[in-house]
């Protein structure tokens, strides 16, 4: 009886921990969970091994729903609904990392997969979601627990030579484990190319070095066996360098000064440093929880730029980012009709230095700016939201995210520019589901949300270089989303067990979202103090017209005979208008919306120790206006090819605890050829290879 009695409990606290942790008690993978009424999908990261992901990356670029951008860098982003990464919001652990907007496609390489346990996706924003969610959706990275086996993983190949090493063991056992995960790598990658005119021609390559280590402490307990907690340090340091020589005109960092097919060489280092620690207590009752969290984080990153040819410059630039956020949230459990409400409060402070004698930029990147600033952030977050079993097979939510926020800024390149900003801002949804019967279901959903302006586009700053202005816009407003989607679910086994129903079923997505006040970078001309000299000014604003997206997704797994094989479809359109404004006199597309992308993929499973499987994707080109104050008009577009890439891959299992991996990506990269001014810019892609080695012990 008293053996019982302990198995009971283990359950019970195993059973806790996976609800804190984001509700894996339904794990209906990759399936929609059929229990709530908004559109969330939860995705282990073990399903995705085969393609021996290094990183985060690796692991979002392969799920159902999710295409590729090409940011004015040359990186590549991860995008949801074909919006552009600005429009997405990154959890880790429920909450965002610090750092700048490009900081969330940064960190999508620097987060390991080997620390990542599952991946939740919200399609539409919820009003219980850290500030209310993201327009194009969100991607909350759940790291893992201290509930685990000991873990060791090694892993080489890649275009050079790459390696990985990643390993985690317990340190303390039993009902309250505590956990180390540890991972170091090291990656390269050569590339090359060459850019084309009408008049000339010339080769350019590229060689990118990161050298990576993380670690992940982890701490699960149960008090009075009934409350979970859960607490969790989180470091992640990376040292990036990046060399680019030839003609390259249309992603490295240049000044205004250089021409554009300039035989150049340019050089990018940058050191990343985040240092977190969270946790969760989860307080159950008969008919209530509460749920208290909090987050203390620092960010750093160092950046030095350098060009040479025809002028020499170089430029450093430093970010000292810091954060403190708590808060609770109350459920009510039981009942048919279950509310809950939150609060949350946060400060974040922000200190950017940075010293150069040019200005370096690439085409609309602004990060290159010299920027001199303190800004510190207070943050009041609140919610209330309702759940009602209307019928036996029709659930409903509805609730509202409440934020306000006040900005103090101070600016060193004037004088003048310390100022005090605030907005609150109220954001309601409304999900509904019904179950046409156990194994086909529709949901509806609809929301409001913002993307706030970046700080460094709110500073009243002004930079100078030649005839070419860079301003700020102190007046700037966020942009308000709405969204719509409806989505149409159907399970093909229904078993009584959530997690055999995995990889089975067909989900078809439509959705809208409709852009007010569009953020855009714009270009103008206006004369000089003398009345003579005519400048060109590039500064953001809020646009006085619509952007509005459409599309649709249609995602099919099914297993085929007696699931010795399992079959991936896929496949999305999108469409997009932006409307022409006195700011940007052009009608155009959403930037980096691609036209459509589709997917399939086979796998066999030989036996129970062997299987191999094939993956091909491929979506279609997009384009973007950017701001060119040397142009006729101000502005120019860029446009990209489509995009193709094949996985091919075979595991082996020689026992219960160990597994070897063979992956080979025969089209990585980004696109084939990108168009801008009448320069067509090719990469050449080089196949990528890697050998895996898993183990427990």
């Amino acid at each position: 009886m008293q053996g019982k009695c302990t198995i009971n409990r283990r359950l019970k606290t195993l059973l806790l921990i996976s609800s804190l942790l984001g509700s894996l008690d339904i794990q209906a993978l990759p399936q929609p969970l059929n229990s709530v009424a908004y559109p969330q999908e939860v995705y282990l990261a073990e399903d995705f091994r085969y393609y021996a992901p290094q990183t985060l990356f690796d692991l979002l670029q392969r799920l159902p729903g999710v295409s590729l951008g090409w940011q004015p860098d040359g990186e590549l982003e991860i995008q949801l609904h074909g919006l552009s990464s600005q429009y997405l919001t990154l959890l880790i652990n429920g909450h965002p990392l610090l750092g700048g907007a490009g900081n969330s496609s940064l960190n999508t390489r620097q987060i390991p997969a080997s620390l990542i346990h599952h991946i939740e996706i919200d399609r539409n924003s919820r009003a219980d979601l850290d500030a209310g969610g993201g327009a194009a959706g969100t991607i909350n990275v759940v790291l893992h627990n201290a509930y685990g086996d000991n873990r060791l993983q090694l892993s080489g190949g890649g275009g050079a030579l790459n390696a990985q090493l990643a390993a985690s063991a317990q340190l303390l056992s039993g009902e309250s484990p505590l956990r180390l995960s540890a991972e170091r790598r090291l990656a390269r990658q050569d590339s090359s190319g060459f850019s084309r005119t009408a008049d000339d021609s010339g080769d350019w390559r590229e060689h990118k070095r990161e050298l990576s280590r993380s670690l992940l402490l982890s701490f699960d307990t149960l008090l009075n066996n009934r409350h979970p907690l859960h607490l969790y340090a989180l470091y992640l340091q990376a040292d990036n360098d990046d060399q680019l020589q030839g003609l390259h005109p249309l992603n490295s960092p240049s000044s205004q000064q250089t021409p554009q097919l300039t035989d150049s060489r340019t050089e990018r280092d940058s050191e990343r440093v985040t240092l977190r620690s969270g946790g969760n207590l989860r307080l159950n009752w008969q008919h209530l929880s509460l749920d208290a969290f909090f987050v203390a984080e620092q960010f750093d990153q160092d950046i030095r730029l350098s060009h040479d040819q025809p002028l020499t410059t170089t430029q450093t630039n430093q970010i000292d980012d810091s954060r403190y956020r708590l808060g609770w949230q109350l459920n009510e459990t039981l009942n048919e009709h279950r509310w809950s409400i939150g609060l949350s409060m946060q400060q974040m402070k922000r200190i950017n230095n940075s010293l150069s004698n040019a200005i370096l930029t690439s085409n609309s990147d602004r990060s290159g700016l010299p920027y001199n600033f303190d800004y510190k952030e207070n943050r009041l977050s609140a919610f209330v939201l309702d759940r009602w079993q209307l019928t036996p097979n029709t659930l409903f939510e509805a609730g509202v995210h409440m934020s306000t926020y006040e900005l103090s800024q101070d600016s060193y390149v004037a004088e003048g520019d310390s100022g005090i900003s605030t907005d609150t801002h109220w954001l309601p949804s409304f999900h509904l589901l019904h179950h046409l019967d156990s194994k086909r279901r529709v949901r509806l959903s609809m929301s409001q949300n913002t993307r706030e302006p970046e700080i460094t586009d709110r500073i009243p700053h002004e930079f100078r270089e030649g005839n070419t202005i860079w301003r700020g816009n102190g007046e700037l407003e966020a942009e308000l989303v709405s969204n719509i989607d409806i989505g149409y679910e159907h399970n093909f086994r229904a078993s009584s067990s959530s997690r055999a129903d995995r990889h089975s079923g067909l989900y078809l997505r439509a959705f809208q979202r409709i852009i007010n006040q569009a953020i855009l970078q714009t270009s103008r001309r206006e004369k000089d103090t003398d009345g003579i000299t005519e400048l060109n000014v590039l500064q953001p604003q809020n646009s006085s017209g619509n952007a509005i997206l459409r599309g649709a997704e249609l995602d099919i797994e099914l297993p085929l005979d007696d699931r010795r094989f399992s079959l991936e479809l896929g496949a999305g359109v999108y469409r997009s208008d932006v409307q022409a404004s006195t700011e940007l006199p052009y009608r155009h597309r959403l930037p980096n919306q691609p036209d459509y992308m589709a997917r399939i993929g086979l796998q066999q499973r030989i036996n129970d120790t062997w299987r191999h499987g094939i993956c091909w994707r491929v979506q279609g080109g997009s384009k973007q206006i950017l701001p060119a104050p040397l142009s006729t008009d101000g502005y120019t577009s860029q446009s990209t090819s489509a995009a193709q890439n094949l996985d091919i891959y075979t595991e082996y299992q020689w026992n219960r605890r160990w597994r070897g991996l063979a992956t080979l990506n025969l089209t990585p990269g980004a696109s084939p050829f990108v168009r801008q001014d009448g320069i067509r810019q090719y990469q050449d892609l080089e196949p990528l290879w890697y050998l895996t080695i898993q183990g427990q012990f």
